[in-house]
């Protein structure tokens, strides 16, 4: 409708009216590009720079419950990104009910990027929570589970194999740091709660 105007305006030689419309159908078109460039850029990245993110919940008999997000991109952890989240929904023990709040909660953050790997601390269960919330969400992000033996030591990782086998050292890095986070942020959290 813009350009109509602006050629309509051309046409009558009405040259400053139609500058006028060419730099707001510029103006309109850089936005448009930028949109989609930030629309893009929280899903598509370098493959050699995989953002996974990883979740972790911590509780003492499910009291003083919490629940962490790490990020490792690029192989790296990304600390700046890292967060975290006192659970609301819950007063009993439910390790999935509160791995469903923190990624509902995670998800309304539309300005954080969207990464291309989600590890979750567990087995089937907290995988499949996670991946039911994404499907709810119309998101299509692979989801893996870092199952652990009886001394939380991982044992082995449950998901799209190849997914696994390319990014296994990254994957078990974000849990690892998801798990230490979410005890020490535990930790700060019972100790702030029993000085009161």
């Amino acid at each position: 409708e813009l350009e109509r105007e602006m050629l309509k305006s051309a046409k009558d030689q009405k040259f400053e009216e139609a500058n006028s419309l060419k730099k707001r159908i510029f103006a309109l078109k850089h936005i448009q590009d930028v949109a989609l460039i930030k629309d893009e850029s929280r899903i598509y990245r370098d493959e050699k720079r995989i953002r996974i993110e990883a979740y972790d919940i911590a509780h003492l008999q499910g009291d003083d419950m919490v629940g962490v997000m790490t990020v490792v991109e690029g192989g790296e952890p990304l600390k700046s990104d890292y967060r975290k989240f006192k659970i609301n929904s819950l007063t009993k023990a439910n390790d999935t009910g509160a791995l469903k709040e923190v990624i509902l909660r995670r998800l309304e953050h539309k300005d954080w990027p969207l990464p291309q790997l989600t590890a979750v601390d567990g087995s089937t269960a907290q995988k499949n929570v996670v991946e039911r919330v994404f499907k709810s969400k119309g998101l299509v992000i692979p989801v893996v589970g870092v199952v652990k033996n009886s001394r939380h030591k991982p044992i082995r990782i449950i998901g799209q194999k190849k997914m696994v086998e390319e990014h296994k050292n990254s994957i078990l890095l974000a849990n690892a740091e998801a798990h230490r986070f979410a005890i020490l942020y535990h930790r700060q959290k019972r100790s702030s709660r029993l000085k009161s």
